[in-house]
């Protein structure tokens, strides 16, 4: 036996070295168990076979910007009186309808998409409600006619996720996934408000907001038949550090309320970074960001993926690396134990294009840069430098608004080649 007393064995020179090159390719976090003891060699040999598998971490392919081909490919008319942006189409009455829309997802899936989106990322009882679809607060003294409206609002929005299902359905796509779309609360206002975060009074507060979120997740939740057919929750296009932290909320009351008699569901948050700076619009940084998607001091259940959506790819980089930075913090202090998968799905402008909220029209406002004139090129090579540094579980990479499903076919084929490397 080991005398306790034995002071712990010098690391030699060659040792030294080799700590000393881990120490620089996997940062500190991963080995400093191991100094000073008998196994620095195999567990350094370990973290080394681990790295290299985790640098080939599966990338899945997400589609693209529904509502922009909806208006580029299909001419439907997006106006600043219209709050429901691509699930106008949900409608039966409308008159592109269903048909459009399932014709639209199966053209993603058709260009190679794993995971569709399902076009409810404005849907919401003040949205149809603003379609002429008369959903009543809950003050109405009509309850009977509220109850129906509901009723009504809740099928037609529960419609989005049969569409993009019969979408992978038609191609025979077992393996496609769906993932719930849920925009910000800013997505329902008029004009919208996502990009700024300037929510009216009664949606500031983390509180607020949860309610409102669990009210809308609620709508697919408590169907059982909708509900086993969501793959993913995907909370979008996030402005406010007290967003992130309601939609984390939100689905810790739906495990808990009766809503939760349904299985839990993985989810990510992809937050919007329309600035020049890499904030949020409410001005959190990018630490405050990660912390409030990752920490578990609260108790509310933890994403599977954070990441970002609607931002240019000139920005997406360097966000990365910021977001890179935070989670190996977190991970150091103990905060969490290891890495969540990453999700990154920019605007696809090619032209400088950039989105008026309130005529829902894109201007050019800016010349193009390089980095746009070659979308699918630009972010698969930040997507390849990402997965070489072997951190992230998985990666989920797609498109939102302006990538078409040429885009994501190029991104597709794009994917493939570098699996093959």
């Amino acid at each position: 036996m080991k005398n306790p007393d034995t002071p712990p064995p010098t690391i030699s020179k060659p040792r030294f070295v080799l700590y000393y090159i881990l120490h620089l390719h996997l940062g500190p976090t991963f080995i400093k168990t191991s100094i000073g003891s008998d196994t620095l060699i195999s567990r350094a040999c370990h973290i080394s076979t681990f790295r290299k598998m985790s640098s080939k971490c599966k990338i899945h392919l997400l589609d693209g910007g529904l509502g922009t081909t909806l208006g580029d490919s299909h001419q439907v008319q997006f106006t600043e009186k219209e709050p429901l942006w691509s699930s106008q189409l949900l409608i039966p009455t409308h008159p592109h309808g269903p048909k459009t829309l399932l014709a639209t997802q199966k053209s993603f899936v058709d260009a190679g998409a794993d995971i569709l989106l399902t076009a409810t990322y404005q849907a919401s009882y003040e949205g149809f409600g603003g379609s002429g679809y008369a959903v009543h607060s809950r003050s109405s003294s009509d309850s009977k006619k509220e109850d129906g409206d509901k009723e009504q609002v809740n099928e037609i929005m529960r419609s989005a996720v049969d569409i993009a299902s019969n979408a992978f359905s038609i191609k025979k796509d077992s393996s496609g996934k769906i993932a719930l779309s849920l925009g910000a609360y800013g997505a329902i206002m008029t004009p919208g408000q996502e990009y700024t975060g300037k929510y009216d009074d009664q949606h500031k507060s983390s509180e607020q907001l949860s309610s409102w979120h669990y009210e809308r997740i609620s709508v697919f939740a408590r169907d059982p038949k909708s509900w086993d057919r969501v793959d993913y929750v995907a909370f979008e296009t996030i402005p406010l550090l007290e967003e992130i932290e309601a939609v984390r909320k939100s689905m810790g009351e739906v495990e808990r309320s009766n809503v939760g008699k349904t299985r839990s569901k993985p989810f990510w948050i992809a937050s919007v970074f329309p600035g020049e700076g890499n904030g949020l619009p409410d001005g959190s940084s990018v630490q405050q960001i990660v912390q409030a998607m990752l920490s578990k001091k609260d108790g509310s259940p933890v994403p599977f993926g954070i990441g970002l959506n609607c931002t240019k790819v000139g920005k997406v980089e360097a966000l990365i690396l910021d977001f890179e930075r935070e989670v190996r913090s977190l991970i150091e202090k103990g905060d969490i134990s290891e890495w969540p998968s990453l999700v990154v799905y920019p605007d696809g402008t090619i032209k400088g294009e950039v989105y008026n909220t309130s005529t829902k029209v894109w201007e050019i406002r800016e010349p193009p840069g390089e980095e746009d004139l070659q979308w699918d090129e630009a972010v698969l090579e930040i997507i390849r430098r990402t997965r070489n540094r072997g951190l992230w579980k998985e990666i989920i990479v797609g498109g939102c608004c302006k990538t078409t499903p040429r885009e994501i076919g190029k991104l597709r084929e794009r994917i493939d080649r570098l699996d093959k490397e």
